[in-house]
């Protein structure tokens, strides 16, 4: 390890008003979405190479639900809303235990995540998913994704520009 701590990110501390202590933290949170996104990305390819390989059609089983969607949470590895296949419920639990040893490959900890939910659509405009992350600083975000692998949905800005859409929740 060197001076910079765990792959050169310095460490930060901020003190939890709960347990009334100091907590480290590693991860900015732009850079915890970028491993959310490679971690569902592989899920939505169906190919699920992060765990090994576990084949899914993520996807198919979001088109048979009424609404076209289904939410996914990587922490439990359940599905939040809606219904899916057997394939899909038995993977979730197996993506659930990866989860950790990704995130330290990464730089990160799975206690850096307070929420990671995932909800992933089909509908006319193709394949689709929004992410949404928590740290455990507090901030609270969504990216929506298009396609496989997943590309930023881009929005004209209200000065003419196209720039990547980005959803802050909490702050």
């Amino acid at each position: 390890m060197n001076a910079g701590g765990l792959n050169g990110h310095a460490r930060r501390s901020r003190l939890d008003h709960i347990f009334r202590c100091f907590l480290l933290t590693t991860m900015k949170h732009s850079q915890l979405h970028a491993i959310a996104h490679n971690f569902t990305d592989s899920l939505a390819s169906g190919l699920g190479f992060v765990v090994g390989y576990c084949e899914t059609n993520v996807f198919a089983d979001a088109a048979c639900n009424p609404d076209g969607y289904l939410v996914v949470d990587f922490l439990t590895g359940q599905l939040d809303e809606g219904t899916a296949s057997d394939q899909l419920l038995n993977a979730l639990p197996v993506f659930r235990n990866e989860f950790e040893n990704f995130c330290q490959k990464h730089g990160a900890t799975k206690s850096d995540f307070t929420e990671f939910k995932t909800k992933f659509e089909t509908g006319r405009c193709g394949n689709m998913y929004s992410i949404t992350i928590s740290d455990a600083r507090g901030r609270r975000s969504s990216i929506d994704y298009k396609g496989i692998p997943g590309k930023r949905i881009k929005m004209l800005h209200d000065q003419g520009r196209i720039v990547p859409s980005k959803t802050v929740l909490d702050t």
